[in-house]
Formats: structure tokens, C-alpha cells, sequence
């Protein structure tokens, strides 16, 4: 009777485990506005930049005289991130004239843009841009 009472116990572990392992089945993998999120910046702008940006997961990061092009790329943000943004200026004066243009990318589309050209002291301000999702 021991016996019939410690395989009934394990069978019913395993069936158990086994039923766990099977409702817990990895997400469906589907394509939405948070997957392949790119940040781009280009331009003819030959100073420096301090660049803010947002993933709403780490907070705001700030990047220094960073030189253009520049690039930051989230594979995946997740489903409590409602909005994401991103911003420059310059921090070493290029010439006057130059421009800077800013993108957010969503699913390698576009979905926002601002551009902003040098004044007459090489100084540059790209308004800051957002997304929500």
C-alpha cells in the first residue's frame, strides 16, 4: 500500500509539472508600434551635440558631444512604456547654416522628425521631439 501511496504522490507531481510547463507557453511573437524603436540623428552639422532621450524605462540618458551621424536602437520596449522622446543642442559650435535633423523610427517607419539649422555662431537647438504610442 506504501508503494501504491509514494507513485500515486509522484504521479501526480509530474502531471503537475507537466500541466505548468504546458499554460505557461512563451507570448505570441507579433510585430507592434514598440518593436524595432530607432533613434537617428543626421545633418551637415560639423560641431558637437549633447543629446536627451527617453525610453521611459531607464529614465532620460544624456549623451555628450556626440558627433552626427548618431543612432540608438531598442529592439522592444514594453507595453507600460505609453511614450518615448529625444532632443539636442549643441555643445561645440559648428558652422553657420549647417542643419540637424532628428527621427524616431517605429517598425523602420518614420513617425516623427525635427530638423533645425545653426545660427550665426555655429550654435544649434533641435526642438525636442516625442512619440506616443
Amino acid at each position: 500500500m506504501k508503494h501504491f501511496t509514494i507513485k500515486k504522490s509522484l504521479f501526480i507531481l509530474f502531471a503537475s509539472l507537466a500541466c505548468l510547463t504546458s499554460c505557461f507557453k512563451d507570448p505570441p511573437t507579433t510585430t507592434g508600434p514598440r518593436d524595432d524603436i530607432k533613434y537617428e540623428i543626421t545633418g551637415n552639422f560639423t560641431g558637437k551635440l549633447t543629446i536627451v532621450y527617453n525610453d521611459n524605462i531607464n529614465g532620460s540618458t544624456v549623451s555628450y558631444n556626440d558627433s552626427i551621424p548618431w543612432t540608438r536602437q531598442f529592439r522592444f520596449l514594453p507595453l507600460n512604456v505609453t511614450a518615448i522622446g529625444i532632443g539636442a543642442q549643441s555643445s561645440a559650435p559648428g558652422l553657420p547654416g549647417q542643419t540637424v535633423t532628428i527621427k524616431i523610427y517605429s517598425l523602420h517607419n518614420i513617425v516623427k522628425t525635427s530638423t533645425a539649422t545653426a545660427g550665426s555662431m555655429g550654435e544649434i537647438a533641435v526642438p525636442a521631439i516625442s512619440f506616443n504610442f
